[in-house]
């Protein structure tokens, strides 16, 4: 079985951001409406460059990427870690 799209992007030295979008939006934008979060296109920016600067604790966790970034996300939508809009 190949590796999905998200662990793919995660995985190159440089991240294709154009390949990472696509596969990583549906999930951060249900997300945000699950949420309530004002600017869902806004939140989906700032969980998709933590996960590029962070993704090496992406690798270390040894967590399917979907999984990582879901949980990465939902961290960031509570109140207390919601990127200022």
């Amino acid at each position: 079985m190949s590796p999905c799209i998200l662990e793919t992007c995660l995985r190159l030295p440089v991240v294709e951001v154009a390949a990472l979008v696509p596969a990583a939006a549906p999930l951060l934008f249900a997300l945000a409406r699950q949420h309530a979060l004002p600017d869902p296109e806004e939140f989906t920016f700032q969980v998709l460059r933590r996960a590029i600067d962070d993704r090496d604790c992406w690798v270390r966790s040894g967590l399917p990427a979907r999984v990582w970034l879901c949980g990465l996300a939902l961290q960031m939508a509570r109140p207390a870690h919601a990127p200022a809009i």
